[in-house]
């Protein structure tokens, strides 16, 4: 079997953040992604700083959760077809583990557990494109 031309490499929470004014918020969730990139073509890798604030209609709750992935590419590879990987891709792998970070935070805080659900993310691309800085 041929190994994949892109890589999960791992991850790391940088940075995370629950206020509450409330146990259990009423009104509905509002998700919102800051994504970052850097691409580093003599490494051979590709590193995604994906952010995610959480919070609710009527301000009760506020989580922000900052991470940094980081993937691998092999070296002959066309640039054109990791396009996909880079910014839709990545992102996805990235944030189940995310989800479940941030699900295990909230239940371990002694408030109502807060489950994202699965979340489309190839709307994010086009920023995380515009937001990636490419070292040769």
């Amino acid at each position: 079997m041929e190994n994949s031309k892109f890589q999960f490499k791992g991850f790391s929470v940088v940075r995370s953040l629950i206020e509450r004014k409330q146990s259990n918020p009423k009104s509905k969730l509002i998700v919102e992604f800051k994504p970052k990139g850097t691409l580093n073509i003599e490494n051979l890798s590709f590193k995604l700083e994906l952010g995610i604030q959480i919070s609710d209609e009527d301000k009760n709750i506020n989580i922000e959760v900052d991470s940094i992935a980081d993937y691998s590419f092999e070296k002959n590879v066309d640039f054109g077809s990791l396009d996909n990987f880079f910014y839709v891709n990545a992102p996805a792998l990235l944030f189940p583990y995310l989800r479940a970070y941030i699900s295990t935070l909230t239940n371990l805080s002694g408030n109502a557990t807060i489950t994202l659900p699965t979340l489309n993310l190839t709307s994010i691309g086009e920023e995380l494109k515009k937001n990636t800085v490419t070292l040769k």
